[in-house]
This record gives structure tokens, C-alpha cells and sequence, in this order.
């Protein structure tokens, strides 16, 4: 493939991703408007959010293994279909814990048919240094996806009631089928004897390297994802003193903007760890992010401006890691079991991501999410298990 089509289906791809994203933090961002018009506890408003994440975790095994013996695009474009109706099942039906469940539950499979799937089209089309860097901007675009999903549920939420942007995000999905299918085609998968979906996540769990890197990578979900989803909320305690709903539009831009940083932090720090090698970078920005949700939890009666820089800090710290540990796992992986492998990584990933929110939610229950100990205990409780994530993953010998 030559650069001018590499550089083509990679846009299109990160294209594609962000389109199905238009949905992925609307929850969170409108979480204080949602718990008010729903009656949700803040445990129950967890529960929601980690719904859409279970909904990735029971769908992705299936989805994203099977890329190995099926066509990553038509996984793709049936998985996009099943996002569009969740979206707009949570605009037409959402009314409280139940059906918030089920329709982000349907959101989050179609997710984990697109995600992964996306990342398994571009990286059977790209290889060596050009197919490293490929997946640190595709990864990247996750995170820009999920700025962008934030600031449209502000400017479209805020404006036309909290349905709207659900809507929106519906429509939009629907962008990312022409765009895969003008950007690839069809590719036909090897013949061979059929192994069954539990014998090759074991054999990819069996492989050493990859496994660490998918370990560590479950502990910056946790940490990363109670972030994404209690940010918007951690910033109207901030700035009203109490968890409220907020018609203020500003809080969900300040939001998406300090979520934006995760673009560059991802690239950034994919290419220092080429540089001084992924095991010493990891040693270095994941104990950092574990101190600095130390301290978050303390700045929320500070001025805007401090907390707003505290928290783009910590977008870059939380972010800094996400490529390097995907593209870690992905290169130790042998071709034939790259899906079964992204499949493993994606698993542990999003069962700390659903398991995060949850628990920030709980503890904020617990000791009051009016409260400053609330806050300080919540994002201690996302931050610290990432100091362990360097423990987890092999030495280069």
C-alpha cells in the first residue's frame, strides 16, 4: 500500500471512530440533568454508565476475536447499525435506571464491534514503524472522540433537553458505513482448522509479554474511565458547591477541552516510549498519574482556572500510556492470533473501565458527594491502582 493510501484509510478510519463516538460521553457529560430528570442515585448513575461499558465487555470476546477467522468490516458495519439503535433507544425510551441500562448496554456492544474491529482493519493493512504510529492516532482519536462526544452533549443538551444529543449521536454513527466502505475492501481470511473463541484467548493469555502489557492496560481503564465519567459532575461540585443539575453549558466545553489534551498525550507518549523503551516509560507516567489523583480530589472549592490546569495535568498523565500499552500488546502478538489478542486486551481493559465509574460512584455515596473527602476518596480510588501497572509487564531482556 503506498503512503497516500495508508494516510487515506487511516483518516478515514479515525474518521469513522470518531463518528461512532458522537454518543460514547453524553451520560457522563449530562450526568447531573440525567440524575435529576431519572431520580438516579449516584450509584445508580454508575451503574448506568457501567452498563454501556458491560455491554463492550460481554460483546467484545466474540466480536473482536473473531476478526481472525471473519471480516473485520462486516463486524464493523453490523456493529455500527447495533450502536445507532442504542443511541436511539436511550432518546425515545430513556426514563430511569432500567431503560438507561438496557439502551447504553446495546450502545456499548455495538461499540465493541467498531473499536476494536477498526483498529484489527487498519493494522492488517499497515505494519512496522508506519503501523505503530497508526495505531498511537487511532487510539488518540478514542480520546478525541470522547471530547467531542462531551462538548455536543453540552451545546446540544443544555440547548434542546437531554434527548437531543442522543439523537445526534444516532445520526451521526450512521457516517462511519460509507466511510469504511469507500476506505476498504473486502479481504478474504486464512482457511484452517476452526479453533473454539476459549482456546485462543487461553493461548493469547499464555503469552507472557502480551498479557502484562493487557494487565496494566485494565488498571488505566479503571482510572481512566471513572475519570471521563465523573469529570463533568466533579466540575459543577466545583463551581456550585453541590452535585446539581447545571444548565451551564460551559462546564461540558471546559470538559471536552480538558479531555481533548488525551490526543496529543497518547501520540506524545507512544513516541517517547520508542524512544527510551515502553517499559521505562510506563515506570515513569503511570506512578506519576496515580500522584496526581492524590491531589485532585483536594482543588474542589479551588478557583476554576486551578482546577481546570490540575485536570488538563492529569488528562496527560491518564492518557500518556494508552498507545504504548495497546501497541505493546498488539506487536506480541503472532499474526494469526492478533484478534484473539485484541480481544484478551479490550476484556481486561473494559472490565476495569466498567468496573471504575462504579466504584467512584459507590465511594462518592459513601462519603458524600458534597463533600470534599467524597471527591478526595473517589479519584484516590481511580488513580492509585495505576501505580502497579509497570509491575505487571515483562522486562525486555
Amino acid at each position: 500500500m503506498s503512503r497516500t493510501d495508508s494516510l487515506r484509510l487511516g483518516l478515514a478510519l479515525c474518521a469513522a471512530l470518531l463518528a461512532n463516538m458522537a454518543g460514547f460521553s453524553v451520560f457522563a457529560a449530562l450526568l447531573p440533568t440525567l440524575q435529576a430528570a431519572w431520580h438516579l442515585s449516584n450509584t445508580e448513575a454508575g451503574i448506568i454508565e457501567g452498563a454501556f461499558l458491560l455491554g463492550y465487555l460481554g460483546s467484545v470476546p466474540f466480536l473482536v476475536a473473531m476478526t481472525d477467522r471473519r471480516d473485520a468490516r462486516a463486524i464493523y458495519l453490523v456493529s455500527t447499525l447495533l450502536a445507532v439503535t442504542g443511541n436511539l433507544g436511550t432518546a425515545i425510551l430513556g426514563d430511569g435506571i432500567w431503560t438507561g441500562v438496557v439502551t447504553r448496554l446495546i450502545a456499548g456492544m455495538g461499540l465493541a464491534g467498531t473499536f476494536m474491529p477498526g483498529l484489527k482493519l487498519l493494522t492488517e493493512r499497515l505494519s512496522g514503524i508506519g503501523g505503530n504510529r497508526a495505531i498511537a492516532f487511532y487510539m488518540a482519536t478514542f480520546s478525541l472522540g470522547a471530547s467531542l462526544s462531551t462538548i455536543l452533549a453540552g451545546m446540544v443538551g443544555h440547548r434542546f433537553g437531554w434527548q437531543a444529543p442522543f439523537f445526534a449521536a444516532a445520526a451521526l454513527g450512521l457516517l462511519a458505513v460509507p466511510l469504511v466502505l469507500v476506505s476498504t475492501r473486502a479481504q478474504a481470511k486464512p482457511a484452517g482448522a476452526h479453533q473454539p473463541l476459549w482456546r485462543r484467548l487461553g493461548i493469547a493469555w499464555r503469552n507472557r509479554t502480551a498479557r502484562g502489557y493487557s494487565l496494566a492496560y485494565g488498571l488505566h481503564m479503571w482510572e481512566l474511565y471513572g475519570f471521563r465519567s465523573w469529570l463533568i459532575a466533579f466540575l459543577v461540585m466545583a463551581t456550585t458547591g453541590s452535585l446539581t443539575a447545571s444548565a451551564d453549558t460551559s462546564l461540558t466545553n471546559w470538559g471536552g477541552l480538558v479531555l481533548v489534551l488525551g490526543l496529543p498525550a497518547s501520540i506524545v507518549g507512544n513516541e517517547i516510549a520508542l524512544r527510551i523503551g515502553r517499559h521505562r516509560w510506563l515506570g515513569i507516567i503511570m506512578p506519576a498519574s496515580a500522584a496526581l489523583s492524590l491531589v485532585i480530589g483536594w482543588s474542589v472549592d479551588w478557583p476554576l482556572a486551578a482546577v481546570l490546569a490540575l485536570l488538563a495535568l492529569y488528562t496527560v498523565t491518564v492518557s500518556a500510556d494508552s498507545a504504548t500499552l495497546t501497541a505493546g500488546a498488539v506487536e506480541s502478538a503472532p499474526a494469526e492470533l492478533k484478534g484473539a489478542t485484541m480481544a484478551l486486551h479490550t476484556l481486561i481493559g473494559f472490565t476495569g473501565a466498567s468496573l471504575g465509574p462504579l466504584a467512584a460512584g459507590g465511594l462518592l455515596d459513601l462519603f458524600g458527594a458534597d463533600t470534599r473527602l467524597g471527591w478526595i476518596v473517589a479519584f484516590a480510588a481511580m488513580g492509585l491502582v495505576a501505580v502497579f501497572g509497570p509491575s505487571l509487564i515483562r522486562r525486555p531482556s
